[in-house]
């Protein structure tokens, strides 16, 4: 595909899109610059694993001429080692060559231009724990019974190494900021035979765990891994905060679900919902820009904007922490119209190493149309305010079980984007512009506030709006 080899080359000097919304060939440029499919043939699976292995590299030579986001030097890097890839294909073992396929994809540097999780989920041995990253430590919130007393345990060492040592081992597998690479190489940990691919784990089929268990005996246990096919059930690392989520397939919570949770985990099964907060508060979560199981999200901030609008509550709580994104066009509307809606009254936006993508782009919009009407709560977003996004394209390799996805638009959120050959074609139709969206109020969720049932950011919410009422009622 000649034309996207120009493209990396060229520069646009275009202050403006070239079509707009409303012209006939909108869709169809848009479509060529940014929404542009893999090359083909795509390769077939076949059943000797080494020759699979080798289709599947011979058809990943050409991502980075696909991937938009590469810099020249890591662009060069990336073809330098894929034709070390090609060579080695059909001589190393499964996780190797998807280690190997990661590293070549992170060199982007861009938290977009990424495997997708199953790479790292499936098709490899996998222990009968779910451990989770807060932000005093990694903690096991799910384990099966076997290993039930490991429940709110500290991990402080895998096979001998520190849980940062290991994260510095693996972050050359990840692109993006990097709060944002360790939540998404969690699975890793959980994973000898990736670890011993790495050169981390000592055995393919074990790690063992040292630390301090929930009630603060030190604690140190070699685990057995289970075999984990492609058809393997998995869960999102972010969902791993809701309880009782996985105890159809053997595995028990560090917290049960009962009425003293705390707010963000009254839902597990909905990906945006509405509930009342004392002092007549009004909480939206959202964890998701896009229809979900429960209904169109059209529907649900309709009705949303209407409730707000109606009840005129004191204070709003937008909760993004979840929400890695989705079509940011589903929820700019929203987020421009909720200040207004709102009549003055505080919102407040609460943000994590999860608030991704589209749900980036929804807090900006908020931000810039609420001003100081709108307070941004928790930590920083998952990623940063210039970077590249995955409008749709992806390589499949299913010898190895790996969809990689290239990146194709740049969006930028805190200054002009120009070139119009690069610039996605959004921020003229669904504009941001903020300089920062660094939480006002630091809040990060700590383990010790999750065993409590505490939100350190709803918390401090509230006392926010306790002072400010009491402020209100001093003569």
């Amino acid at each position: 595909m000649r034309w996207i080899i120009v493209l990396l080359l060229a520069g646009c000097a275009s202050t403006s899109p070239p079509l707009s919304p409303s012209e006939p060939a909108f869709d169809r440029e848009f479509e060529r610059l940014f929404q542009y499919g893999p090359p083909e043939p795509r390769p077939q699976e076949l059943q000797e694993p080494s020759a699979g292995q080798a289709a599947d590299a011979g058809y990943f030579a050409r991502f980075p001429d696909f991937d938009r986001s590469y810099s020249h030097a890591a662009r060069a890097e990336a073809r330098r080692l894929i034709e070390r890839l090609r060579a080695d294909a059909g001589s190393i073992n499964h996780e190797q060559f998807v280690l190997r396929v990661a590293e070549i994809v992170a060199l982007a540097d861009n938290g977009h231009t990424a495997l997708h999780a199953n790479a790292f989920l499936k098709n490899t041995p996998r222990l009968p724990v779910r451990t989770y990253l807060f932000a005093d430590g990694l903690h096991v919130l799910y384990a099966d019974e076997q290993n039930a007393d490991l429940l709110g345990a500290r991990i402080d060492t895998i096979d001998g190494r520190s849980v940062d040592d290991v994260f510095n081992a693996l972050r050359r597998y990840r692109g993006g900021t990097e709060a944002f690479r360790r939540m998404m190489l969690i699975p890793l940990l959980e994973s000898p035979a990736m670890l011993q691919a790495a050169g981390v784990a000592r055995e393919r089929g074990a790690l063992t765990y040292a630390g301090v268990l929930a009630d603060e005996r030190p604690f140190e246990r070699r685990i057995d891994a289970q075999e984990r096919d492609r058809a393997a059930w998995v869960s999102s690392t972010a969902r791993l905060l809701f309880p009782d989520q996985f105890a159809r397939q053997g595995f028990r919570s560090f917290l049960a679900a009962d009425a003293t949770l705390p707010v963000y985990l009254h839902s597990p099964q909905n990906l945006f919902w509405t509930e009342g907060l004392p002092g007549g508060g009004y909480y939206i979560g959202l964890a998701h820009n896009a229809d979900a199981d429960e209904g169109p999200i059209s529907a649900f901030l309709g009705s949303t904007l209407e409730a707000v609008r109606g009840d005129q509550p004191a204070y709003i709580v937008l909760d993004m922490r979840m929400n890695g994104g989705g079509d940011l066009t589903t929820t700019y509307d929203f987020a421009r119209a909720l200040p207004s809606a709102a009549a003055g009254a505080p919102i407040y936006v609460l943000t994590s190493r999860w608030t991704f993508s589209a749900a980036i782009h929804a807090t900006a919009a908020l931000e810039q149309a609420g001003g100081d009407q709108v307070t941004i709560v928790g930590e920083p977003v998952g990623d940063r305010l210039d970077f590249w996004a995955a409008e749709g394209g992806a390589f499949d390799l299913p010898n190895a079980f790996i969809t990689a996805y290239y990146s194709t638009g740049r969006h930028k959120y805190d200054g002009p984007c120009r070139d119009w050959e690069t610039c996605i074609w959004f921020g003229s139709t669904h504009p941001v512009r903020v300089r920062t969206l660094e939480p006002d109020v630091a809040a990060a969720l700590t383990f010790a506030a999750y065993r409590e049932r505490r939100d350190p950011a709803m918390e401090a919410i509230l006392d926010r709006e306790h002072r400010s009422r009491a402020s209100a009622r001093t003569p």
